[in-house]
């Protein structure tokens, strides 16, 4: 959850596949016209149920769900110090308190090649942060941070800490916690992303391309391509310089 207790948002959404040995996130921005609204916020409406089935609805099959409340990973990130590798310079809004609002007021944060050592809030702004300053940050930018923090801690950090309190856990079944057992660190971390930005209620969310006439989804991929183009020549630019 993205805020303490059950009724907020799962920002972070992460399907194990045992079956193809892979870690699969999905943007917490991808609409469900099930429930008319991101997928963030079906659980909250219809607990594991209401996520399975909004899952469903883009081919994203699963059986079971493990829904951890914000106290259970911060509890067990709390004594932790890792390094992680940037490869560019990441400048981001940030709230003034880990559970404050950037509406609320706001801070800058950096992280700066080639490494960081992450402590306490630092850890939650590189998992969290998604306010770029200066640039256009995305979810996928987020998720990219996820990935490489799960990447560095695979190897020591006791992930048992996590459910050690069970008033922070929810799980659909037993069953649940078998197939997160069975991942590993050689499986491949993929993101899904075959999707199209749109405002729909004005709400700005990720649309699955399944959904997408083939004229909008040409112009959406020559969008891509030109900001590609674009953001090569500034990172020239600056090298140059």
């Amino acid at each position: 959850m993205d805020r303490p207790g059950w009724a907020a948002r799962t920002d972070n959404i992460v399907i194990v596949d045992p079956a193809a040995e892979r870690l699969l996130w999905v943007p917490r921005d991808l609409w469900c016209e099930r429930i008319q609204n991101r997928v963030n916020t079906a659980f909250a409406r219809a607990g594991h149920r209401g996520l399975i089935d909004a899952l469903a609805e883009h081919d994203l099959i699963v059986q079971n769900s493990v829904c951890l409340c914000r106290d259970a990973v911060e509890y067990a990130l709390a004594d932790v110090e890792v390094t992680v590798p940037v490869d560019r310079e990441q400048t981001y809004w940030y709230p003034l308190v880990p559970h404050g609002r950037i509406q609320d007021g706001r801070k800058v944060i950096r992280f700066s090649p080639p490494a960081e050592k992450l402590r306490g809030e630092r850890i939650h702004q590189w998992i969290g942060a998604r306010f770029g300053y200066g640039w256009a940050a995305t979810d996928f930018d987020r998720i990219a941070n996820q990935q490489t923090l799960l990447k560095c801690l695979w190897d020591d950090f006791d992930f048992g800490r996590v459910v050690e309190n069970p008033d922070w856990v929810s799980a659909s079944s037993p069953e649940a916690y078998d197939d997160l057992r069975s991942a590993r660190p050689s499986w491949p971390f993929d993101t899904f992303s075959n999707v199209y930005p749109r405002t729909i209620a004005g709400k700005s969310v990720l649309v699955d391309l399944q959904y997408v006439s083939r004229a909008r989804r040409f112009w959406w991929w020559l969008a891509a391509w030109l900001n590609a183009l674009r953001k090569r020549a500034r990172l020239a630019s600056r090298a140059s310089s």
